[in-house]
Formats: C-alpha cells, sequence, structure tokens
C-alpha cells in the first residue's frame, strides 16, 4: 500500500524541502563558479617556451614568478630582428626572445626569467619604459634560476650563442651581486639600437622630468616631450606616427588644461620614481639574503666554473 504525502509528517516533509533547497542552490552555486572560472592565459605559443616555462614552475624563485605572469600575461615570443637580445614591446603586450636559445631548454629558461622579472618590475612600479636599474635586478634573478637549476659547463658548450649569458652568470657566482649589476648596467648604457638600447637610468629620468617641471613657463615643455618620445622612435618601441600624434595631442590642450597637465604629470611621475627606488632597495636586500642562504650552492657553481671569465 502506497503512503501518500499528506501522510508524511509535516517535520520530514519539511526536512525534504530544505535538502532540496539547500541541494539546489549548491548546484546553482557550483555552475555558477564554473561559468565565471576564467581560463589561464596563455603565454606563447612556443612549445620551446613552454617547456622553458615549466623548467621556472618548479623552481623557488620561478614559482612567484610564475603566478604574477598568469595574473598580469604577456606574448613570450621569438624576435625575428637582429640582435642576440631581448626585446620589449610592452604596450602591445609581447616580448621577444633569441631564437638562438630555442633548442636549449634550461639556457632558455634563463633568458625567459630575465625578461619576466623585468617585466614584473614594469608593471609593478609604473615606470613607462624599460630602465637600467631593471636590467640589473633582471640580471641578479636571472643568476639566481641558473643556480637553482644546477647549470654545469657542458650546458653552456652545447650552445655556440652562449657565451654572453655564461658571463654574466659567472660573474655573479665569482664577483659578486655588484659586479654583476654593474656588467648589466654597463650593457644597458651601451649603444645598440637593435637592442632598444641605451636605456635610461632612474637618476636620467628625475633629470628630465624636474626639466619639464621648469619647462612650462618657457614653452619648452612641448618640446621635452616630445624629444623623449623621439628616443622612443630610435629604440623602435613607438612609431613616428604615434609621437607626432601625441605632440599634436598636447599641443591642442588650451592654456589652463596645460598647466593642469604638467602638475599631475610631475606628480604622478615622480610618485613612480621613489616606488621604483623602493623596489630597487629591496630587491637588492633580497639578493643579498638569498646568497646568505644559498652560500653552498654557490661555492658549488665556483669549483664548476672555476676556468670561468678568465683570458682565453
Amino acid at each position: 500500500m502506497k503512503t501518500t504525502i499528506a501522510e508524511i509528517p509535516i517535520s520530514i516533509r519539511l526536512k525534504r524541502t530544505v535538502l532540496t533547497a539547500i541541494l539546489g542552490l549548491a548546484v546553482l552555486s557550483l555552475n555558477g563558479c564554473l561559468l565565471n572560472k576564467q581560463p589561464e592565459a596563455r603565454l606563447t605559443s612556443e612549445p620551446s617556451i613552454e617547456r622553458a616555462f615549466d623548467i621556472l614552475g618548479g623552481l623557488p624563485e620561478g614559482k612567484p614568478l610564475l603566478r604574477f605572469l598568469y595574473k598580469k600575461p604577456v606574448r613570450f615570443e621569438y624576435g625575428n630582428t637582429p640582435g642576440f637580445c631581448h626585446k620589449f614591446f610592452l604596450k602591445t603586450g609581447r616580448i621577444f626572445l633569441p631564437k638562438e636559445l630555442k633548442d636549449s631548454d634550461k639556457l632558455l629558461a634563463l633568458a625567459l626569467a630575465r625578461t619576466a622579472y623585468i617585466y614584473k618590475l614594469y608593471v609593478t612600479s609604473g615606470l613607462e619604459d624599460v630602465i637600467s636599474e631593471e636590467e640589473e635586478l633582471g640580471a641578479l634573478f636571472q643568476a639566481h634560476i641558473g643556480l637553482e637549476i644546477g647549470l654545469m659547463n657542458a650546458d653552456f658548450e652545447r650552445n655556440k650563442f652562449a657565451k654572453e649569458l655564461k658571463s654574466d652568470f659567472c660573474t655573479y657566482i665569482m664577483d659578486g651581486s655588484k659586479s654583476a649589476a654593474l656588467s648589466a648596467r654597463t650593457s644597458a648604457l651601451s649603444s645598440q639600437p637593435e637592442c632598444q638600447r641605451p636605456l635610461d637610468t632612474l637618476q636620467a629620468q628625475r633629470v628630465w622630468l624636474n626639466e619639464t617641471r621648469k619647462a612650462i613657463n618657457d614653452g619648452t615643455f612641448y618640446r621635452l616631450l616630445y624629444e623623449r618620445d623621439l628616443q622612443k622612435v630610435r629604440k623602435g618601441v613607438l612609431s613616428m606616427g604615434d609621437a607626432m600624434n601625441n605632440d599634436a595631442a598636447i599641443r591642442a590642450l588650451p592654456t589652463y588644461d596645460i598647466y593642469r597637465y604638467q602638475r599631475v604629470f610631475y606628480d604622478k611621475h615622480s610618485d613612480i620614481f621613489s616606488h621604483m627606488e623602493k623596489l630597487y632597495r629591496d630587491a637588492l636586500k633580497s639578493d643579498e639574503a638569498w646568497r646568505q642562504a644559498n652560500r653552498t650552492g654557490i661555492d658549488r657553481a665556483r669549483e664548476e666554473f672555476s676556468t670561468c671569465n678568465l683570458p682565453e
């Protein structure tokens, strides 16, 4: 004999109703999470760069960097222009790596780590351009990755283009962080248009910013902005058309708006530079602590690369 709904005690019926409602809400919540979940960012379409990312993802220093890249994605590709160097086109969200490292996963991971770390500094600081100080810190971070990978002489010998990478790594382990940063600065300030160099230093940008503050009264503000854009044109990170459009847009502003723009411009960039100075100091302190914590690994690398950077 079947039991009718009316014969089921009301307390049981209420429990069933509540349970059904809870299950329904759970299903809706789960569906909502699945619908709202964003697909993981695709950082590259190159299998070899994917392998380099896999190497970074397995390292203590690499994991946090990889998490940052997925939150603030940028595309990594191989460059097809002259110059064995990395190149940043961050306005369009692209970083180019030397294609000569395509067949060397570990060495490619070094180049990838350096550019990704520089990109992180660029995003975190709010700077408009990559500067020398970011290259310096990138060189230190690259050495960390090399030590965590456990690079051997043979890894460099397999690639005829790895001489500069090996020299940078050896400078860090043999001569210390200051020498490695100085070497990176020297390279960053050298004239290499095919590699978007020379770069500015933070001090040079400070000087330029102070000039813009004074220039509003003598009519040279427009010229300073335009000349800065022309520098970007020469490095290949800005088109001539964009530079001319920027200049025309600024000159079209009414006088009152120009004064206001200049004040906002100065305050904004002054804050950015101060923030970058702090990031730089903090990174150097972190590097010093890292060296202390990894002294055994550095000593081991010194033995492996005992003939590093010696005259041939």
